[in-house]
């Protein structure tokens, strides 16, 4: 063996017992265990004019939405389209767990009167769509409070990590407002941002 050939597997031989003393010879630990997500979190949007804002309601992987309205001005009705990722979460009713179909509450600000309702909702898919609304202008009601809510969960079985972002949002053109004088103008609603936790 030559001079050269000894010293480089004499080196070989060292690093080698480096390594393995630095645990660098396999085996090595396991990464952490992926937390799995069972319940949504949202962040209220920190500005807008008309907003979408979480409702002490909500709790775990059910979340109860409240769409409030600015500090001043009259209105009569609301009619908003919302979309929301349908591979992480879908729309429910309101009340979980209720026994008639409810996938928009009246909020706080509208009275609806007496007979059937201006109340309607439906979704598809991710889109929600959903509108309500006092029978004629005679008495518009403030829009300073929760106009109406609705309501997400997060799909079960799904092994999302916890932080996985989801997509919401408010669909600009469809969302009006019927005012106290009784036009129906566009608005935009701000969304904050949703996460499975």
């Amino acid at each position: 063996m030559t001079t050269l050939n000894r010293i480089l597997s004499g080196t070989s031989a060292l690093a080698l017992a480096g390594l393995l003393a630095c645990g660098g010879g396999g085996g090595g630990s396991t990464p952490p265990p992926v937390t799995t997500a069972t319940a949504l979190a949202y962040t209220d949007p920190t500005t807008g004019t008309y907003k979408l804002v979480k409702n002490a309601s909500s709790s775990g992987s059910h979340l109860v939405l409240d769409l409030v309205g600015p500090t001043t001005g009259t209105a009569s009705g609301v009619s908003v389209t919302f979309t929301a990722d349908a591979t992480k979460t879908t729309w429910v009713d309101v009340p979980a767990g209720g026994t008639t179909a409810v996938l928009m509450q009246n909020g706080t600000q509208f009275n609806l009167g007496t007979g059937t309702p201006i109340q309607k909702a439906k979704a598809t898919a991710g889109v929600l769509q959903a509108t309500v609304a006092q029978k004629g202008l005679a008495s518009p009601a403030s829009l300073n409070g929760a106009l109406l809510r609705v309501a997400l969960d997060l799909k079960a079985g799904l092994g999302l990590a916890q932080g996985t972002a989801i997509t919401l949002t408010a669909d600009g053109a469809k969302c009006q407002i019927l005012d106290g004088a009784g036009t129906i103008s566009t608005i935009t609603v701000s969304v904050g941002t949703l996460t499975a936790q």
